[in-house]
C-alpha cells in the first residue's frame, strides 16, 4: 500500500481596523508619585529588554507600569499623519519594533507595545479594541485600542496613547497624562466602550444600542454577567473560539447599531472563515500524518510477525527461553491493537483518507486474526513438555 503525504495549504489573514481618533483636549489629571526610574535607551530595543530592566528596577507590578507609562509618554509621540491609515496587523512582532524604532504610532501601536511590555515581565495584559465615547450622551466617536491589565484579582484600565498627549489642530502635543492609567473598569467604560462586552469588566454590561445614563439604568435590571467565569474560559479558548463568542456576545449586546461595531464584525467574520478553514485544512492533515504513521508501524509490525512464522517454521529453533517466545507474539498482537485503535479514531476522515483507513483496518484485522491464532499456538506449545513439542508443529501444518 501507497503511504499517503499531507499537502500543506496556508490562508493569509488581513485584517482591517479602522483609523484611531485622538481625543479632543481635556483638563490634565495631576501626575501620579511616580519613582524616579527613568528607562535607558540600551533597555529599549526590544519589549523584552525593556521587561528584564525593569523587573529589575521596579519593586511591584504597579510601579512597573508606572514607569513604563511615563516612558512610552515622553518617548513615543502619536502618528498624526496616519490618523486615518488602515491598520493590516493586529499585535505583531514587527509592528512593535517599528513603533520602538520610529518612536512614534497609533493608539494599536501604543496598545500592542504596552500589553507586550507587561506580559514579558509576567503581568496578565491583553489588548482591547472598540470605541470612544464623548460627553454624558456617552456618544460613539471612533475606533480606538487600550490595555486592559490584571493585577492579583483585580482588572485595571489602561490608555497608553491618551496617557501621552492631545491633538490640537491636527498636531500632537506631548504631556503626560495619568488619567488614563489604571483606571477602574466601571469609569473606563464611560470613555471606553469594548467592542467584546466581556472587556468592560463589570458584572452589568452596557449594551451597544443603550449607552449613557439610561444604559446603566436598564444593565442593572439585566442577570449578573459571570465576567471572571467567561475570563477564564476565554484564556482557554483557542484564537478561533475567542472570536466565535466575541462576535456572539456583541450581537447579544446590541450588535452593529454603528458603522465602528459593523466594520469590527465584518472583519470577526472574515477572520471566523479564514481560521475555521484553516483549522479543517490542519485537522485534515494532522489525520493524515496520523494515517501514515499507522502505515509505517504496520510495516514494521508486518516485518515482526514474518520473523516469527519464519522462527515457527523451523520448530522455533535454535532454542529460546519460553517467556521469549511469549512476548514476540504478544508484541505483535498489542501492536497490531495500538494501531487498530488509532485508525478507529480517523474512520471519521474524509476521501481519500477514509478510503486509506479502511483498506489498512481490513488488513490489520485479517492479521490480527492470525496472530490470535498464533497466540493460541504458543499458549499451547509452552503448556507442552518439551519431549512432545515437535509434535505440535505436525498439528499445525
Amino acid at each position: 500500500m501507497k503511504q499517503i503525504f499531507p499537502v500543506l495549504f496556508g490562508l493569509l489573514l488581513s485584517v482591517q481596523a479602522g483609523a484611531q481618533p485622538v481625543r479632543k483636549k481635556m483638563p490634565v489629571k495631576p501626575a501620579l508619585p511616580v519613582t524616579s526610574v527613568q528607562i535607558p535607551e540600551t533597555a529599549t530595543t526590544s519589549p523584552q529588554a525593556m521587561a528584564a530592566w525593569l523587573k529589575t528596577h521596579t519593586g511591584s507590578s504597579t510601579a512597573l507600569q508606572q514607569a513604563l507609562y511615563s516612558w512610552m509618554a515622553g518617548n513615543i509621540a502619536f502618528d498624526a499623519a496616519r490618523m486615518n491609515e488602515i491598520s493590516n496587523y493586529r499585535d505583531t512582532a514587527a509592528a512593535i519594533q517599528q513603533t520602538l524604532h520610529t518612536r512614534k504610532g497609533l493608539s494599536t501601536d501604543f496598545a500592542v507595545l504596552y500589553a507586550r511590555v507587561c506580559r514579558e515581565a509576567g503581568i496578565n495584559a491583553v489588548v482591547v479594541t472598540g470605541y470612544t465615547l464623548q460627553g454624558d450622551g456617552m456618544v460613539p466617536l471612533g475606533t480606538h485600542d487600550w490595555v486592559a491589565v490584571k493585577s492579583g484579582t483585580q482588572w485595571t484600565v489602561t490608555d497608553p496613547a491618551w496617557g501621552a498627549g492631545t491633538l490640537e489642530n491636527g498636531r500632537f502635543v506631548q504631556h503626560t497624562d495619568w488619567k488614563w492609567f489604571q483606571m477602574v473598569p466601571q469609569v473606563a467604560v464611560k470613555t471606553h466602550m469594548p467592542f467584546d462586552p466581556l472587556w468592560q469588566l463589570i458584572l452589568f454590561p452596557l449594551r451597544h444600542d443603550e449607552l449613557g445614563s439610561r444604559g446603566f439604568a436598564a444593565a442593572a435590571k439585566r442577570p449578573v454577567f459571570s465576567c471572571a467565569d467567561s475570563l477564564v474560559a476565554w484564556s482557554r479558548q483557542s484564537r478561533l473560539e475567542r472570536l466565535q463568542h466575541a462576535a456572539a456576545r456583541i450581537t447579544q449586546f446590541g450588535g452593529a447599531v454603528n458603522p465602528f461595531i459593523m466594520n469590527e464584525l465584518d472583519w470577526m467574520q472574515q477572520s471566523i472563515r479564514v481560521l475555521a478553514s484553516n483549522q479543517e485544512i490542519e485537522m485534515g492533515n494532522r489525520q493524515i500524518d496520523q494515517f501514515n504513521e499507522v502505515n509505517r508501524d504496520y510495516t514494521e509490525i508486518a516485518k515482526l510477525y514474518n520473523e516469527y512464522v519464519t522462527f515457527r517454521n523451523r520448530g522455533f529453533q535454535p532454542e529460546i527461553k519460553d517467556q521469549v517466545l511469549r512476548k514476540m507474539i504478544d508484541e505483535i498482537a498489542g501492536r497490531l491493537t495500538g494501531a487498530e485503535k488509532t485508525l478507529l479514531g480517523l474512520e471519521g476522515s474524509r476521501e481519500p483518507v477514509r478510503q486509506h483507513v479502511d483498506e489498512l483496518l481490513g488488513v490489520i484485522r485479517n492479521m490480527k486474526e492470525k496472530v490470535g491464532g498464533e497466540q493460541a499456538f504458543v499458549s499451547k506449545y509452552i503448556k507442552t513438555v518439551k519431549a512432545k513439542r515437535k509434535d505440535l508443529f505436525d498439528e499445525k501444518s
